[in-house]
């Protein structure tokens, strides 16, 4: 059952009509909401690092006084569109400090003005790169929403190109398909308060640059799932994502790919970067997925 917090969030999120916002922020000329760099506070928490890709700036968080050999690759979600949000960055500091792991959080390109090629040059190449630093098994990729669809792809692009496959994958509320084709979107649609379908696909769109959008890049949910590392997903069962990160499930499933699936009931998009009770037990999984216990 959803906590009072959450549903009291969800009443709120109905006054102010949030609905749709996401995917259409970024593609005005105001970008209120973007918080591109790691505010003060999450400096005082971690050492912060800032190198360039391609002229895209790549950030490092790591935790003070602690060593660590895990190390975690993160990219944002926002549709492909928007930046980070501060939300983003509070979410990496707490998972730095309590999983004791590296974090490498890139601003890749994004829609308008870039598209797809452009984004996966910029990560494919960050990925070779970790991949000589940090030893396979103790590399993770993560994302959020459309960071989670992106995490996935990457995963699958260095599958295709025999690079060696991060030791797992942990997805978000991760948009899989950006066509968001699945007829049982139109069942859950109504209970997502944050999320509007139509404008998601203009997005997707954007990012795809006149490319299939059904392809496993744009919507990895049609790429391969086998030796890929183990893949962990985070869900709420009100996002209209839902519909396609059960697909996946039952995908693994016949598959026999190794699969952790968390749902959580009545929980909106992206709840695991908010602070609700739902999302500190959250994130207290993914650091026991981070932190294996050894047998």
């Amino acid at each position: 059952m959803a906590s009072v917090q959450s549903k009291l969030f969800k009443v709120l999120l109905r006054l102010i009509n949030k609905k749709g916002n996401v995917g259409t922020i970024a593609l005005t000329k105001t970008r209120f909401y973007d918080c591109p760099e790691p505010p003060p506070s999450v400096k005082k928490a971690c050492y912060v690092r800032k190198s360039q890709i391609q002229g895209h700036n790549v950030f490092t968080l790591e935790p003070k006084g602690v060593d660590s050999a895990k190390h975690v690759l993160y990219l944002h979600g926002g549709a492909y569109t928007q930046n980070f949000l501060v939300l983003h960055w509070w979410f990496l500091a707490k998972l730095a400090r309590k999983a004791h792991c590296i974090i490498t959080a890139p601003d890749y390109p994004l829609a308008p003005k870039h598209t797809y090629t452009d984004t996966f040059e910029m990560v494919s190449t960050l990925y070779r790169q970790l991949i000589t630093m940090a030893a396979h098994s103790q590399l993770t990729i993560m994302g959020d929403s459309a960071g989670g669809g992106l995490a996935l792809a990457l995963a699958q692009k260095m599958k295709v190109e025999q690079v060696c496959p991060p030791g797992q994958i942990i997805l978000l509320s991760p948009w899989l398909d950006i066509t968001l084709a699945n007829p049982a979107i139109s069942e859950i649609e109504a209970e997502d308060l944050f999320l509007n379908k139509e404008r998601l696909q203009r997005a997707g769109l954007l990012y795809a640059g006149g490319a299939q959008p059904d392809h496993y890049l744009l919507s990895p949910i049609n790429g391969p799932l086998d030796g890929l590392g183990i893949i962990s997903v985070f869900v709420g069962s009100n996002e209209i994502l839902v519909a396609d990160t059960r697909r996946l499930r039952s995908l693994a499933g016949s598959m026999g790919i190794k699969f952790n699936y968390y749902e959580y009931a009545g929980m909106m998009h992206d709840w695991m970067l908010l602070n609700f009770p739902e999302s500190k037990q959250a994130a207290r999984q993914i650091v026991d997925l981070l932190n294996p216990i050894q047998v």
